[in-house]
């Protein structure tokens, strides 16, 4: 097992005040301050540095926070084996995880104790960072992905519709985006999957969203489209989300001439991250569900 004043760092890279480290882990605040000293004198190297009520992690150290938590995470698997745990923790999108999660969960759970499930929904940035930390096992999410910090795969791709009501007067036509100016846009907030998407590829095609006059981050797909079908905005989302509002006839679609983005949808991990059997065997039925993408 590490030393317990490795422990401390991963605290305090993690929370990046020395105040919030020692009242997590139940020490002083001068503990803390030696735990790190400690380290620092038996590795001869600069793990944090702190100016101007400022702490910042060094290269050297955010090195020994990534390889601490693989450590970690690999302790956790050798006993998890050992005790024949076969819990699952999935870190989700929002998209993924409210219209398309479900069907493979419950052909998982056929297999494995559905009560050792643990699924969390969040935005794109905020999952990455949780993989980093290895609170979670995998992360299912839209990109974009930091190839070099992550392994990826893609498991299915999805189409990014314009909606609209059915009272718009855009409805079910096709237009050029600069057409849009005058429209209500809403987004998802700053960090998800979707507003990175759409943001990327107009850019793509030299069109930039600053280019349209009202904004509004809306924070949850059900709520949009609720305001869509009012009248109150239009905004891009995944097929996947809307699929059934438009099949309906709930909802409408606004073509955009030259913009038709397919997004893939990924599962990803850490490098060389060990995985128990339970998430091998997500992982797996993941990739070769009937009618996911293969790569």
């Amino acid at each position: 097992m590490l030393d317990y004043r490795y422990n401390t760092f991963v605290v305090l890279v993690e929370t990046k005040s020395y105040t919030k480290t020692a009242k997590e882990i139940n020490f002083t605040q001068p503990a803390v301050t030696k735990h790190i000293q400690y380290i620092e004198k038996e590795l001869n190297t600069n793990l944090v540095l702190y100016q101007d009520n400022k702490l910042t992690i060094t290269q050297e150290g955010m090195y020994l926070y990534q390889e601490i938590k693989r450590i970690q995470t690999d302790i956790n698997k050798v006993q998890a084996h050992l005790v024949n745990d076969t819990s699952l923790k999935i870190g989700s999108s929002k998209t993924i995880g409210e219209y398309i999660l479900s069907d493979i969960i419950s052909e998982y759970t056929t297999n494995f104790d559905s009560s050792n499930v643990s699924i969390l929904v969040d935005n794109t940035t905020a999952l990455l960072e949780l993989l980093t930390q290895r609170k979670i096992d995998l992360a299912l999410i839209s990109g974009p992905i930091p190839e070099k910090e992550f392994e990826s795969k893609i498991f299915l791709e999805d189409r990014i519709l314009l909606i609209c009501s059915n009272n718009h007067p855009l409805a079910n036509k096709t237009v050029d985006f600069n057409q849009l100016s005058s429209e209500t846009f809403l987004f998802r907030e700053a960090g998800s999957g979707i507003t990175e998407a759409v943001t990327n590829k107009l850019k793509d095609l030299s069109l930039d969203f600053s280019e349209t006059k009202n904004k509004r981050v809306v924070g949850n797909i059900n709520i949009i489209k609720n305001m869509v079908k009012k009248n109150e905005g239009i905004s891009f989302i995944y097929e996947s989300s809307v699929k059934t509002c438009i099949d309906n006839g709930n909802l409408s679609i606004i073509a955009v001439n030259n913009f038709e983005p397919i997004q893939p949808f990924y599962v990803i991990k850490n490098h060389g991250q060990t995985l128990s059997p339970s998430s091998k065997y997500f992982l797996n039925l993941l990739i070769t569900k009937k009618g996911f993408h293969q790569n």
